[in-house]
């Protein structure tokens, strides 16, 4: 499967895809920083700016599928959830336009979950609509944490689900990552609805249950790799007062810790009694990106030396690698043919583990 990435930050939607053998055409970065990363990352895949300008031609072959995380901020209380008011905001249904020019048969799109809520649902019914190719209400008592609507002709039926990085597990993530992350996963698929259906419906799905990366003695199991320590509740942005230093929150839920790694909050740590922020690379573990993968040379600097608060933006804006493996997993799964019961691979796939060739071992 061929698929072009849009809104592509660190692209970590080829980190968590490359097992699967799939083929990156392009992607679509205007962030310096992010782009800078890819140009490292994905050597040799062409980076196509800004993505409202894509015309097919632009990139070699058709795609299968597009990928793509449009800006947040408007549907978050951090952009004041203006919704579809914003330009960002447009930026989603500007992702549909795109889907429809490109012909691809599959669609992916992932952002925070007060997208559902945004302008009384009405923001994310927009969207949904000019997927299906029909006026789509919101329901009665809004939207729900998952869905599916039937496109009309020539149109995407679209499902959607919330799932939280934490109980997300799939094969290279059997413990799933140490981290609170809620996000809306859309899919589409051209046409019949069926296929939408068994990506986020057939099988089992985790619930409410104990996340399966906590310790029951406390220690959240991620970090104790990079931080060693338990974590105790500890707010650092009030830390004796100050409150412009040390950005960053370790949160504690029945003795066991969480983090959620934000574009402006790294989350804290508290061991042997120190505070401190969590490093770039914990927080790459944290969002089941490989150690390093942001380390690049920048700005006159080598990787080691590499800026950490560029690594903490691009990782805080980025996807969690765990969730997007299991929607790839599962689509890969429909187009094969094949029965799944839960997480993971349905299967052998013959390539006895060996991931699919991309650089994206980082330094430092």
């Amino acid at each position: 499967m061929r698929y072009g990435s849009v809104c592509s930050g660190i692209e970590a939607a080829t980190v968590a895809w490359r097992h699967l053998g799939w083929e990156c055409a392009f992607v679509s970065e205007t962030a310096r920083y992010q782009s800078a990363v890819l140009a490292a990352r994905l050597p040799g895949v062409p980076n196509l700016g800004d993505f409202t300008k894509i015309r097919p031609g632009d990139y070699r072959g058709d795609i299968d599928l597009l990928v793509g995380g449009t800006p947040c901020q408007p549907f978050s209380l951090a952009g004041l959830r203006k919704g579809l008011e914003d330009e960002r905001g447009c930026l989603a249904l500007e992702f549909a336009r795109l889907a429809f020019r490109t012909r691809a048969c599959w669609v992916v799109w992932e952002n925070v979950t007060g997208a559902l809520t945004s302008g009384k649902g009405r923001d994310f019914a927009a969207l949904v609509s000019l997927l299906a190719g029909w006026d789509v209400p919101v329901p009665e008592g809004g939207w729900r944490n998952s869905g599916l609507a039937v496109g009309a002709p020539g149109c995407f039926s679209v499902g959607w689900r919330v799932l939280d990085a934490q109980y997300t597990r799939v094969q290279q993530f059997p413990r799933a990552v140490p981290q609170r992350r809620k996000r809306l996963v859309l899919a589409g698929h051209l046409g019949d609805w069926r296929p939408v259906r068994r990506v986020f419906f057939d099988g089992e799905m985790c619930g409410g249950d104990t996340p399966p990366v906590r310790d029951p003695a406390g220690a959240p199991a991620g970090a104790a790799e990079a931080g060693s320590g338990v974590c105790i509740p500890l707010d650092l942005t009030n830390l004796d007062g100050r409150t412009r230093h040390l950005l960053g929150k370790c949160y504690d839920d029945a003795q066991s810790a969480a983090y959620t790694i934000t574009r402006r909050r790294p989350s804290g740590v508290c061991a042997d009694g120190v505070a401190r922020m969590l490093t770039p690379v914990e927080c790459e573990r944290a969002m089941g990106l490989p150690d390093g993968y942001t380390a690049i040379a920048w700005h006159g600097r080598d990787a080691a030396h590499c800026p950490r608060w560029s690594r903490y933006r691009a990782l805080g804006n980025s996807m969690s690698v765990n969730v997007m493996a299991w929607v790839g997993e599962r689509i890969a799964a429909v187009e094969a043919g094949k029965e799944f019961l839960d997480y993971g691979p349905v299967e052998d796939r013959g390539d006895h583990g060996e991931p699919h060739p991309l650089a994206q071992e980082g330094g430092g």
